[in-house]
């Protein structure tokens, strides 16, 4: 099974966003995303998350997940994006988005990055969780 290199997972600005205004203006109305999220296996492949959300009289109005792979080393492959959901928060006021991809590498049945990512309609967010299942 290759499992090259050290495991890492960068996760920057886990608790706030740059919103695209100021003031109790921006936390009715705006747009906003996160740092890249990125979940790596050192010299295997690198998998990234931006998520975007805007906002609407306090009301989050619509989400977009970008992701983005990069395999590192020929033993590797890309496969999918295994699944991917967005439900509201525990607390009502956000959206949770789930994602989980897929690598294959030989010697092993697949390779799951995944998170779990919490966007608040102030422009805060939080990474619940994330990790590789093997």
């Amino acid at each position: 099974m290759l499992r090259t290199g050290a495991l890492t997972a960068v996760t920057a600005g886990l608790l706030a966003a740059v919103p695209s205004g100021t003031g109790v203006a921006a936390e009715r109305h705006g747009c906003w995303s996160t740092a890249p999220i990125e979940l790596v296996n050192e010299g295997a492949w690198k998998y990234s998350n931006r998520i975007s959300w805007c906002v609407q009289s306090a009301k989050i109005t619509s989400v977009e997940l970008a992701i983005t792979h990069q395999v590192l080393n020929q033993a590797c492959r890309w496969v999918r994006v295994v699944e991917e959901y967005r439900a509201p928060a525990k607390d009502g006021t956000g959206q949770t988005i789930y994602d989980r991809g897929e690598f294959a590498c030989q010697g092993t049945d697949g390779v799951n990055p995944w998170l779990a990512v919490t966007v608040e309609p102030d422009g805060a967010y939080t990474v619940d969780k994330s990790g590789i299942r093997w």
